[in-house]
């Protein structure tokens, strides 16, 4: 690509489409079989409820305020997409890869997260209410410190690396989870199943009072001040793991 190739692309304007515009082109490419293509497109602000955008492709596009209620957005790829206060309401997200976009503010309520892929997304003051978690979904290195979700259904998720400080997931189901790196001080984890989690991570002044840790690897993990008070920590592995100022369950004798 020569230097006038290059300016011409870097001055380049997003093209901005409505709604009208999406049940257009989705029309003209049915009869093609192939996923729709809009990278880089803007859609701010439309309202794009109950469409059906399966495999649909607005990799860096401007999706701002969108409404995606009960749309189908199944293995759809949005990957460094500024999605801010985009609307989810009984939307299906099930494989579709959201990497690297930004969801901060976004309303998450009745939504289908299946198989989910969301590495380095920005999930900041996200409302969670009632979301669906199924299946195996990849939230690593996501940042979602203070995030609502008590009693979620999280096993098996992926959370490496994740920032998670200060959240909620009191009676959350983390069963098998893998937090290994995640920053998860300050986090409430009161009664939290975390059987088998990898949870190599920093728990410094985390809640875990009557949480199930049974099987958990918990290798030098920072478990400065946190409140193990009532947990289960049969077989858990706690090699390496600091425990300096914790409340500890009565009768549990620290790893030397």
């Amino acid at each position: 690509m020569g230097i006038f190739d290059f300016l011409l692309k870097r001055e380049r304007k997003s093209v901005r489409l409505g709604r009208s515009d999406i049940e257009r082109l989705l029309a003209e490419n049915e009869t093609a079989g192939a996923p729709l293509e809009l990278k880089g497109v803007d859609l701010s602000g439309a309202d794009l409820s109950g469409l059906k955008l399966d495999g649909i492709v607005l990799t860096e596009a401007n999706l701002e305020g969108v409404n995606f209620t009960d749309c189908r957005l199944r293995s759809a790829r949005i990957r460094r997409a500024n999605v801010r206060g985009a609307t989810f309401t009984r939307t299906d997200l099930t494989g579709s890869d959201w990497s690297q976009s930004d969801l901060s503010g976004a309303v998450m309520e009745g939504t289908i997260f299946r198989n989910v892929t969301m590495f380095s997304t920005k999930l900041v003051d996200v409302e969670w209410r009632d979301v669906i978690f199924e299946g195996r979904n990849t939230l690593s290195a996501a940042k979602m410190p203070g995030a609502h979700l008590p009693g979620a259904q999280l096993a098996n998720t992926d959370f490496v690396d994740v920032n998670l400080q200060g959240a909620n997931l009191e009676g959350a189901n983390l069963e098998n989870a893998i937090l290994t790196g995640a920053d998860l001080s300050g986090a409430n984890l009161r009664g939290a199943n975390l059987t088998g989690a990898q949870l190599g991570a920093n728990l410094a002044s985390a809640d875990l009072t009557n949480a199930r840790l049974v099987r958990a690897v918990l290798r030098y993990a920072d478990l400065r001040g946190a409140v193990l008070t009532g947990a289960d920590l049969t077989e858990a592995d706690l090699e390496g793991a600091n425990l300096e100022g914790a409340l500890l369950p009565d009768g549990f004798i620290p790893p030397t």
